[in-house]
């Protein structure tokens, strides 16, 4: 008798494991938080969205969204504020926008003293330049003349006259140091030059050869300037040797 109770549990104790094995194994575990090195094999889920004021490359690379003109939340230096700021150099240096700073700033009738240097005919010199005035011109001023008129309808023409005076050893016979000239409106818009063939001089404003222009000797002379109708050129300035971007001396009104 002692023998069969003794069989008889042992069937009911393998009867209740292999039965409690069953339940766990078709419920599976509802603990998330697994021990470490054990739970399921598959990875967790990537998250759906990125963190607030992430971008792809990481936190640091601040908002992709920001409203226009504010700087971007946590961008480093160099960022998207600093990227605004070089386009809008860019469009200035274009032409449009504000007048450059001069290292000289003078009013009509003023001399300054420029460095002019030109590497094609190897000279250079320091000059005194005084830009004595801006006049309105015609397009009947180039038909006297005969000089030719293309490109020359519905803008606006001018001629600015100056005296430049060389101040250097160097000879700036086969130079032109008027090349320099940049002259502009109040907008910071760039004229564009539209001198007649020495063939073909306007009376009103007619460059000189430079033949002859060693130290002490000063020319007369104009340029004529053109802008889009209704513009009237507000700033003349004299450029950088150097940097093109620049202006060594500015003359205004």
């Amino acid at each position: 008798m002692r023998t069969m109770r003794s069989y008889t549990t042992k069937l009911t104790v393998a009867a209740l494991a292999a039965a409690t094995a069953l339940s766990l194994a078709a419920c599976g575990p509802d603990n998330s938080d697994a021990p470490a090195g054990g739970g399921s094999t598959a990875a967790a889920p990537a998250p759906t969205s990125a963190a607030p004021g992430a971008t792809a490359g990481g936190a640091a690379g601040g908002s992709t969204a920001a409203p226009s003109g504010a700087a971007t939340g946590g961008a480093a230096a160099g960022g998207a504020g600093t990227a605004g700021t070089a386009g809008g150099g860019a469009g200035a240096a274009g032409g449009g926008g504000k007048l450059p700073q001069a290292a000289t700033s003078v009013k009509f009738g003023q001399p300054a003293t420029v460095d002019f240097a030109d590497k094609t005919s190897n000279a250079a010199a320091k000059l005194e330049i005084t830009v004595t005035g801006v006049q309105p011109g015609s397009l009947k001023d180039f038909q006297d003349a005969k000089a030719p008129t293309a490109g020359l309808d519905g803008r606006a023409i001018f001629y600015v006259s100056w005296t430049v005076k060389n101040l250097g050893d160097s000879k700036l016979t086969f130079s032109a140091p008027d090349s320099k000239f940049r002259v502009m409106d109040a907008g910071g818009n760039l004229g564009m030059f539209n001198n007649p063939t020495s063939s073909t001089p306007i009376a009103k404003c007619a460059t000189p050869s430079w033949s002859g222009a060693t130290k002490g000797v000063a020319f007369k002379g104009c340029d004529v300037v053109t802008f889009a109708a209704g513009a009237t050129p507000a700033f003349v300035g004299y450029g950088d040797s150097n940097d093109p971007t620049k202006v060594q001396a500015a003359w205004t009104k």
